[in-house]
């Protein structure tokens, strides 16, 4: 019998709220992106959109749910393998983030510069902080039938 393997949970009150925060932001994305990849433009429903990190979530987890770090992708484009004609963000990383330069050259400057400054104090505070600017920029898209976070 294959043994599955549990998922560990954060019992770190700061890991939690950036967690839902990115979440958040994740869904926040694709909405004001009209749930279409930015790199070709195929939309849902005909293909699955993903949010992409353009700085890693793991390594700059106090960038991790700001909406200029995160892009709209389809699945193609962010981490497929079965399309060996089509560049993927986790299969071709140098090769998008030279696309990604190209088409956003101010926004790539910026977030460069944040990436370099450091680490910011990510605590309880500054998610919790993160979460009430999220959830009212949400509250402002968000049509009356969706839920709230």
């Amino acid at each position: 019998m294959k043994k599955t393997k549990l998922k560990k949970r954060s019992k770190n009150p700061a890991e939690v709220l950036r967690k839902k925060c990115v979440e958040l932001a994740k869904v926040i994305v694709k909405t004001i992106a009209g749930y279409k990849c930015d790199y070709c433009g195929r939309a849902k429903p005909d293909v699955s959109i993903h949010a992409h990190h353009i700085y890693n979530e793991g390594v700059h987890k106090a960038m991790s749910a700001d909406l200029d770090n995160i892009i709209s992708v389809c699945f193609t484009h962010h981490n497929s393998d079965w399309n060996a004609k089509e560049p993927s963000f986790h299969k071709n990383p140098q090769e998008m983030a030279d696309w990604f330069r190209e088409k956003y050259p101010e926004r790539a400057k910026e977030l460069r510069g944040r990436a370099k400054v450091g680490s910011v104090l990510a605590d309880e505070y500054f998610w919790e902080n993160k979460l009430k600017q999220l959830e009212a920029i949400w509250l402002t898209l968000k049509s009356p039938e969706q839920e709230v976070f």
